[in-house]
Order: C-alpha cells, then sequence, then structure tokens
C-alpha cells in the first residue's frame, strides 16, 4: 500500500470515529429523562463508594457527574475533530473553522434533539459547558499536534548544524 493511499485510509478512519463519537453523543441525548437519571445514578454510587473507600468524607453530586459528563463528551469530541483536522491538512491554523463549526454545531443540535425527548431539557447553559469541553479537548490536541511540530523541527535544525563526524559516535 502506498503512503497516499495509507494517508487516505486514515483520514477515512479517522472521519468514520468522529462520525460515531457524534452518534454515541446523540444516543445518549435520545434516552428519556428516567433512563438518563438512572444511568447518571449508577455513576454516582460508584464513584461515592470508591471515593468513600479512599478516605473521602463528601458526597458526590449528580448535578456534578451530569455536569461533568457534557464537559468529558465534548472533549472527546475535540480530541477527535483536532485529529481528524491533522489528518487531513497538516496547515491545522488555517483551517481550524470547521472543527470549531462542527463543534458548536453538534452541541447545539444535540440540546435541540433533547427537547423533543420525554423528561429531557435543551438547555444553553448545556451548550455552552459543551462547547467549552470541546475548546478544551480539541485546544490540547492543537496544542500537542504543534509543540510536536515545533519540537521536530528543532530537532532537525539541530541535527544539520552538528559538522559531519560528530554527535554520530565516529
Amino acid at each position: 500500500m502506498t503512503g497516499l493511499r495509507k494517508r487516505r485510509l486514515f483520514c477515512v478512519l479517522l472521519t468514520l470515529l468522529t462520525a460515531a463519537y457524534i452518534g454515541f453523543i446523540y444516543g445518549n441525548s435520545l434516552q428519556d429523562g428516567a433512563a438518563s437519571s438512572e444511568r447518571s445514578g449508577r455513576v454516582v454510587e460508584m464513584l461515592q463508594a470508591l471515593l468513600s473507600s479512599l478516605g473521602w468524607q463528601g458526597t458526590v453530586s449528580d448535578y456534578f457527574i451530569r455536569k461533568a459528563a457534557h464537559f468529558a463528551e465534548y472533549a472527546g469530541l475535540g480530541l477527535l475533530l483536532g485529529l481528524t483536522l491533522r489528518a487531513y491538512t497538516p496547515h491545522i491554523l488555517r483551517h481550524v473553522f470547521v472543527p470549531l463549526f462542527i463543534g458548536l454545531l453538534v452541541p447545539v443540535s444535540d440540546e435541540f434533539l433533547q427537547l423533543f425527548i420525554e423528561g429531557r431539557a435543551g438547555m444553553v447553559q448545556d451548550v455552552v459547558l459543551d462547547f467549552a469541553g470541546f475548546l478544551a479537548g480539541g485546544g490540547i490536541t492543537i496544542a500537542c499536534i504543534l509543540l510536536a511540530r515545533y519540537l521536530r523541527k528543532r530537532a532537525a535544525d539541530r541535527a544539520e548544524d552538528v559538522p559531519a563526524g560528530e554527535g554520530n559516535g565516529v
């Protein structure tokens, strides 16, 4: 398989993974209010048990868990969209508007969808929280990509500065 074919396959796989993740997000939103509350209740119980076993005396809030889940879910989307962007182009800052648009479109449409689900409510504050999670995940991903690029360039520049026969054990 040629390098170009591998790159295209990688782009397609990352795009499909990102689309599946968006499907996961929408799938969570399609749960009715009772199912969603039961699911977050189980997470609260597990986390409370874990923290209690470590000696923590406080109480884990269902509200905190639900909001943390929103943030984490969209941080994952930011990570995937950052990686997908990089797979398609090395010029990520030039094309960052595409994942930013998707990163805002998904939470807006997700919260709109919840308006039609029994026991759920679409909330502007959740759109803001979701987008903040997206920005955190995408920002960290893009920062890591740019840092890795900088470090590779710096290492290559240093390698060019080493005179022949030095630094290679000869």
